[in-house]
């Protein structure tokens, strides 16, 4: 994880995407499933603009009267008030359907707003709805969770994130909802290209809707077993970054990789305290007009810190720790940060996590506020560029005396890596097969991979082989760290039960080239091992280099998932971010793309398995290793056109969920 103001954020941050400093709810919330309330509720519709007529039918008096009173402004851009519409105060059940009858109805005025007497015996809870219909039973609907409720599709996408990822919600914590609410309203959202409800929502989804995923998982859960997850962990991650320039015609390709401690600590109630200790960095990046104009930056860092965090543990296996919205300023330059969650995926009941960052931010230029001869302040007006992150991070808990003894047996290995030099650039993946002997001696088998590359000459593939290497050793120190393998120092670890290893390693010169790799090791069964019914998150980070300079970045949202159908077939839900440019110097775009797909599924032990998904675009084959008890799979990940060669390459983790 990275230092908390290099934040993971959702997914997307269109060019159209300010980000406000400070935001939140108005109103109060008890820390109870139901809170009390003072006899109303109130607020303001609003909807965009080409929709609000299916929810009103204003008369003349009132269309005259709007010449004279302006509509309030409202809190999300692009939306307009909704005049005369019905409100109606209902329960809902966990499927968002009314329950009962209609317990209050008011309307709203020429300005959207409303106002509602609460019943007597009525009271805030997450179940209890404000709702309005429009043409075609279309409904905008608000959980009445304090006393100052917006309706809007802000509202209605947050409804509806509840009810999709399974939540009771009469059991939601009134405070948790007020909460999410308030770190929604501190992304200033532009919903004025939405000419329907639809395309709103799909605006939602793409700018905030891993961001609400995250916070929804927890908001949805019960604690879990915090002692549990004690300790000192080794995080290690590997990140693709794509930046444009909107005042040059200069862009990045970027890889960042970093290597970090921290403590996990008991708090109680399902509470842990997360303290970051210290980083080891390394960072690499292409930047230029084309690729045959671009220039390698190299440079790495060692960081001591001491940095605690809040972080709540799910009984899903859910570490999840909140950061706040942040701003950097450096030079000509300033960056924003919104808020985010991390959700890092726990393994079973083990020490280990997984967690995927869709990272982003928005540079500035920067301004001298004080006339003091130094720039303090980025200038909103003065928008400099999108700078657009993808990483894939493991923590695992330390050991507290291994010994060679502890580390037998075979090990699936998966491996990424990326380099370039001055108008170069290659990403790589391989898998193969460790077999270890218990005395710091391991036999390395034979290697199979991808190359792609990208240079000024266009893109090129090979396919990667090498010969296996027997009477290898590994030195590991007695807390699991690796400072050597094969003969060549390195950069790793292992974890406290011995059935995990990390590499994280970087080498360069700047100016010159630059090289970063990820790899991870998991302990294999003897046999294939039974996974029908299991069901994954989905963590995937990709690079695809095509031709004509095209750069293609893909990962997942939170909630993707691929569950086990039989031992030959697997389904795939959730969605994939695709964040795009052509040219070094291109914009970069970013959509998202829904995926509801099948797979074809090889089973391997110690052999490698394999799942291939295919469509009328192309294939995408996951080749790599279950671990013993089918509770992680990490993978490595090749997408083809037809019969064409390989040009995306990436990991894929798996882990096994419990809700």
């Amino acid at each position: 994880m990275k230092k908390v103001q290099l934040v993971a954020i959702l997914g997307a941050l269109s060019s159209s995407l300010l980000l406000a400093g400070c935001g939140g709810s108005s109103g109060g919330g008890s820390a109870s499933g139901t809170g009390t309330s003072n006899g109303s509720i109130s607020g303001t519709a609003s909807a965009p603009a080409g929709t609000v007529a299916l929810y009103e039918t204003p008369n003349t008096f009132e269309l005259a009267l709007n010449f004279f009173i302006p509509p309030l402004a409202a809190a999300i851009t692009g939306l307009d008030p909704i005049e005369g519409a019905t409100v109606e105060l209902i329960r809902v059940d966990n499927d968002g359907n009314q329950v009962g009858n209609v317990l209050a109805t008011t309307t709203t005025s020429v300005t959207g707003d409303y106002r509602l007497t609460l019943p007597e015996g009525v009271n805030l809870a997450g179940n209890l709805v404000v709702r309005i219909t429009g043409q075609n039973s279309t409904h905008l609907r608000a959980q009445v969770v304090e006393q100052d409720v917006d309706i809007s599709p802000v509202s209605e996408f947050v409804l509806q994130k509840f009810i999709t990822q399974g939540a009771k919600l009469d059991q939601l914590l009134v405070a948790d909802v007020v909460k999410l609410e308030g770190r929604v309203e501190e992304f200033d959202l532009s919903l004025s290209d939405s000419v329907d409800l639809e395309q709103a929502f799909a605006t939602l989804e793409n700018e905030i809707g891993d961001f609400v995923e995250n916070e929804v998982a927890v908001a949805a859960s019960e604690k879990g077993n915090a002692p549990s997850v004690a300790g000192t962990y080794r995080s290690a991650a590997l990140s693709f970054g794509l930046h444009d320039s909107d005042d040059t015609d200069i862009g990045t390709y970027a890889n960042d990789l970093w290597a970090s401690t921290f403590t996990f600590a008991d708090t109680g109630s399902g509470n842990v305290e997360v303290t970051h200790v210290g980083e080891e960095s390394a960072y690499g990046s292409l930047s230029g007009s084309a690729m045959n104009q671009s220039g390698v930056y190299y440079d790495v860092g060692t960081e001591t810190v001491s940095e605690s965090f809040p972080a709540i543990l799910t009984d899903s296996g859910i570490l999840s720790i909140s950061g706040e919205f942040e701003e950097e300023i450096d030079g000509d330059y300033g960056w924003r940060f919104p808020a985010n969650t991390y959700n890092l995926q726990r393994v079973s009941d083990a020490g280990l996590f997984f967690l995927i960052s869709n990272e982003a931010a928005v540079r500035y230029a920067t301004v001298d506020t004080n006339d003091d001869g130094e720039k303090d302040a980025v200038d909103p007006q003065q928008k400099a560029g999108d700078e657009v992150f993808r990483s894939l991070e493991v923590f695992s808990r330390q050991p507290t005396a291994f010994e060679n003894a502890d580390l037998t047996g075979q090990f699936g290995r998966v491996y990424l890596g990326s380099w370039m030099q001055n108008g170069v650039i290659e990403v790589s993946t391989e898998t193969n097969v460790m077999t270890f002997d218990g005395n710091g001696g391991f036999d390395y088998g034979a290697v199979s991979g991808h190359q792609i590359g990208l240079s000024s000459g266009g893109a090129n593939y090979a396919l990667l082989s090498e010969a296996g290497a027997p009477d290898q050793t590994i030195a590991i120190t007695p807390d699991g760290d690796i400072t050597s393998a094969g003969g060549s120092d390195s950069d790793g670890f292992i974890n406290d039960t011995f059935n995990f290893m990390a590499f994280a390693e970087a080498e360069g010169t700047d100016q010159d080239n630059a090289e970063t790799s990820k790899t991870l090791l998991v302990k294999l069964p003897d046999t294939a091992p039974t996974v029908t019914g299991n069901r994954y998150r989905m963590m995937l980070t990709a690079m695809k280099l095509g031709a004509g300079e095209q750069f293609l970045m893909t990962s997942s949202k939170f909630n993707t998932f691929l569950t086990m159908t039989s031992e030959t077939e697997a389904t795939i839900d959730g969605a994939i971010f695709e964040v795009a440019k052509t040219g070094l110097a291109g914009n970069i775009a970013v959509t998202t793309e829904t995926v509801e797909t099948t797979a074809a599924v090889a089973l391997g032990g110690a052999e490698p398995t394999t799942l291939t998904i295919t469509d009328e675009e192309g294939t995408t084959t996951l080749k790599g290793f279950f671990n013993q008890d089918a509770s992680l799979g990490v993978f490595t990940l090749s997408w083809k056109e037809g019969d064409q060669n390989p040009d995306e390459l990436g990991l894929v983790v798996l882990v096994k969920t419990t809700d």
